[in-house]
């Protein structure tokens, strides 16, 4: 005799709280552990892309180090010597030369689709 498995999925009550959740899964796809202060600054970089140094620290209200050690983990080289997720890459800003503006790798733009397809997903 064949036995069924019956699973039961209940109600999703807060249909855009589960789509938000749902969201945080794709980017713990890409690293298992990843603060929120990483996805903040991962999602205002893709908002506004080629921001500067500066933008960033001002928009997430981080400090200085906190901004730094977040890029430098979405970038190539994390700061513990590991490889960075390389979601986004710094380049010296052509209008003010020690400053630097940060853009969307193309695996970034690939990770910012994917959130946004995520998150319009209809109920």
């Amino acid at each position: 005799m064949q036995s069924i498995v019956i699973v039961f999925q209940p109600k999703i009550e807060r249909p855009a709280l589960y789509r938000m959740y749902m969201a945080f899964e794709v980017l713990r796809a890409q690293e298992r552990e990843f603060p929120a202060q990483l996805v903040s600054t991962f999602l205002y970089i893709a908002s506004y892309n080629g921001c500067r140094q500066e933008d960033l620290m001002e928009g997430t209200s981080m400090s200085s180090s906190s901004v730094s050690r977040n890029v430098s983990w979405l970038g190539p080289k994390h700061r513990l010597g590991k490889d960075g997720l390389k979601l986004i890459r710094r380049s010296i800003d052509e209008d003010d030369p020690k400053r630097y503006r940060i853009y969307l790798t193309p695996k970034g733009e690939q990770m910012a689709s994917l959130l946004e397809k995520t998150l319009e997903q209809k109920d």
